[in-house]
């Protein structure tokens, strides 16, 4: 075999290793992807983390979370959900100090002593090589997720980090569910008959959204939901049968919606849905959604009459453009929201209505009635 032959047989036998390395990783992130999404505690998503990927690449010999605890809240929660973590897993932030959450992408290369002892506190082997991957939540950095080896050639400067880099974005995702999950269990915020928050999980996530508005602007939409014709459902068909449809409403509604999304019963037949980052048109689409699929529920009664369940939907959004001219925006979000949905009602049900956020009172379809 003639140089170049063999040098061109050199190069198709390297990409082939490589290919077949990156779907060794992506294999690896996936696979510690769908563990975490079925985690149900921080304590579970943490060791997924911190078993799991030592376990699938052993070239890794210790994997930490950084994250900003300045009010305990994470520390007393795993102090709460009780089997023992790694002592390293976790490393509770109480203000954001340098060097300890990564910059804008992941930083992979040498480790430091000082590094270890602050990101890995309590692993005694030497390690020679780190990747430290921001963990971001609403465009803010949180914490970071940490790898280190004992091969100072296992994380190197020069290697892409796509694969890291949505390794970091689901476990900041799964992290942040946890907790929300873990806070409906420990306030009594989640609504007992048809498992999604209440009320009073809503409110408080409304006041946190407003909050991130008015600092950072974008767009924040809101959906009022109504049932249609519920009270002639409870006066014929029984309560027993009332809530069984407001249980199958909750969980079409449900459905596909963002970790960052707030579905909340908001009273009797009617629920509310907080779409952060979310423009008016997005919401729209999202509403026909969600409309289409109550409509699609197949609904059995009492002596085996079939039910059709339908809904009306309200919606109205903030832009950044408003804050300076709104003295309640929440207020304002909610009576916006509040007066698409009777127009829906008044244009035969079943539809979706949008407020115009131009004035106070001007109402628009933006969905095809069904």
């Amino acid at each position: 075999m003639d140089a170049p032959v063999a040098h061109r047989a050199a190069l198709v036998t390297d990409i082939e290793s490589r290919l077949r390395g990156n779907e060794r990783i992506w294999a690896g992130f996936r696979e510690i992807e769908l563990r975490m999404l079925t985690a149900d505690t921080l304590r579970a998503v943490i060791a997924v983390l911190s078993k799991g990927l030592p376990e699938l690449f052993p070239g890794v010999q210790a994997v930490s979370v950084a994250w900003l605890d300045p009010d305990y809240e994470l520390t007393h929660l795993l102090e709460q959900e009780g089997e023992k973590l790694p002592s390293s897993a976790f490393v509770a932030l109480r203000v954001p100090a340098a060097g300890l959450i990564a910059p804008d992408g992941p930083r992979l290369g040498a480790v430091d002593p000082a590094s270890q002892q602050k990101l890995f506190p309590h692993t005694t082997d030497r390690l020679q090589s780190m990747a430290i991957a921001p963990l971001m939540l609403r465009g803010v950095r949180v914490g970071s997720l940490n790898q280190g080896s004992a091969d100072p050639n296992h994380f190197m400067p020069d290697a892409a980090t796509d694969l890291l880099e949505h390794l970091a974005a689901v476990t900041a995702i799964c992290i942040d569910n946890s907790v929300n999950r873990a806070r409906l269990r420990h306030d009594g915020l989640t609504d007992t008959l048809t498992q999604v928050a209440n009320r009073r999980f809503f409110d408080r996530r409304l006041r946190e959204e407003i909050s991130q508005w008015l600092r950072r602007g974008g767009e924040l939409s809101c959906l009022l939901v109504d049932l249609d014709h519920f009270k002639q459902i409870n006066d014929k068909h029984g309560h027993q049968t009332g809530d069984l449809v407001l249980q199958e409403a909750a969980r079409a509604l449900s459905k596909g919606l963002r970790a960052s999304d707030v579905l909340a019963r908001y009273g009797g037949e009617e629920f509310v849905l907080l779409l952060p980052s979310t423009e008016m048109q997005r919401a729209a689409e999202i509403a026909e959604r969600l409309r289409a699929a109550v409509d699609s529920l197949a609904l059995t009664a009492a002596r085996g009459v079939n039910l059709r369940v339908t809904a009306s939907f309200g919606l109205a959004s903030l832009a950044a453009d408003q804050r300076a001219s709104l003295e309640d925006p929440g207020l304002w979000l909610l009576r916006q929201a509040d007066r698409a949905l009777y127009a829906a009602k008044t244009r035969g049900r079943n539809c979706v209505v949008a407020a115009d956020s131009s004035d106070n009172g001007t109402v628009r379809s933006m969905a095809v009635d069904s």
